[in-house]
């Protein structure tokens, strides 16, 4: 089987397809995977550490970008559909997949129009405009909740969830036990300014000397709330970056952080209780759709940003931190975790395309 993913600029979409990928390669010596992206996109950097093959299109985002880049924007949309057609023609793929970003939007659309099979994954609860476009015309959409449902046609959306990687199942680790507790902050790969400024103050005012703490802060607050944990008195194990993302998993017994798409599912396919501050100004609020999921199933605590303040986060986490709250987080998370998740797309790519 031949395979087409199509999408990327952030992790949150380049993640998810590794770990299809992944499994459609295990599947089978004789599958073939291709990745398609643009030249500046961040794709480039993760898969050639993976040695993926990856070609590239012309593609760039046109929403909210004014009349002159926007009209530019859509001719790049064009010249990217007749590569997407030429590349089609060369490869000869038995499915594309479109993971999410402007760079699905011209591969699935050139795909559907010379007769391919298509598919996309949906990472959000309230779907971006390429997907929602993409969705009237693919043979399968692939969602990670089932609040998105109002968005695409009924008969063609499988609830998946939203693939995450294997090494963060595969881990052996696990928290250290006891009556100790690990708190883990992150807000993505760049950090969250609201998440370095005000949680250290928290979790000092907390007056607690169970609690430990390891914090991604991303490069541009790395001294500071080192230093703000400092004057806390708290030890914390602070990180500009973290790479090993399924240990600190393992240890963290609650995670305070946004709710992108890729954490979201983290979390939950891992079981972990979480206080989450949505970023405000995502596309179509939807890190806030996606909080507010987990917020109803009582898997997390949301607050939104502007709320954000000393006080009412340290109300909420001395709530969220009591051992009977931890328990009934973790449990609603993994009740909506999906660690099958590459899996099961597999499972219905394999259908759609009559490939085994």
């Amino acid at each position: 089987m031949k395979v087409i993913i199509a999408g990327g600029g952030t992790g949150g979409h380049v993640f998810p397809a590794i770990s299809v990928a992944e499994e459609i390669l295990k599947r089978s010596s004789t599958n073939d995977v291709l990745f398609v992206g643009t030249k500046k996109g961040l794709e480039n950097e993760l898969l050639s550490k993976r040695e993926y093959n990856m070609r590239h299109i012309r593609a760039e985002g046109i929403k909210g970008r004014g009349l002159t880049k926007g009209i530019r924007a859509a001719f790049s949309a064009l010249s990217g559909t007749l590569d997407s057609v030429s590349l089609i023609r060369e490869y000869r793929p038995d499915i594309v997949l479109g993971v999410g970003g402007y760079v699905s939007g011209p591969m699935v659309l050139a795909a559907s129009l010379q007769r391919v099979p298509t598919a996309i994954c949906e990472q959000n609860a309230f779907p971006g405009l390429t997907n929602r476009m993409l969705g009237k015309f693919s043979d399968r959409i692939f969602a990670t909740f089932e609040e998105s449902s109002r968005f695409f046609p009924r008969s063609k959306m499988v609830v998946t969830g939203n693939p995450i990687r294997e090494e963060l199942l595969t881990f052996k680790g696990g928290p250290s036990g006891g009556d100790s507790i690990t708190v883990l902050i992150f807000g993505g790969s760049q950090g969250a300014r609201t998440l370095n400024t005000v949680v250290p103050e928290v979790l000092g005012r907390l007056g607690r000397d169970d609690i430990s703490v390891i914090h991604q802060t991303g490069t541009p607050d790395l001294d500071s709330v080192n230093a703000a944990y400092r004057r806390q008195g708290i030890k914390a194990r602070v990180h500009a970056f973290i790479e090993d993302m399924a240990g600190v998993y393992a240890e963290a017994d609650i995670v305070i952080g946004r709710s992108g798409a890729g954490t979201v599912a983290e979390i939950t396919a891992l079981g972990k209780p979480s206080l989450l501050i949505p970023y405000p100004y995502a596309a179509n609020n939807h890190q806030m759709e996606n909080a507010k999921v987990l917020e109803r199933h009582g898997a997390a605590v949301v607050i939104e940003d502007r709320e954000a303040t000393a006080e009412n986060m340290l109300e909420a986490l001395t709530d969220a931190l009591r051992k009977e709250k931890l328990d009934a987080m973790a449990s609603r998370a993994r009740e909506l975790g999906k660690p099958g998740a590459a899996r099961a797309i597999v499972d219905e790519i394999i259908k759609l395309t009559g490939v085994n």
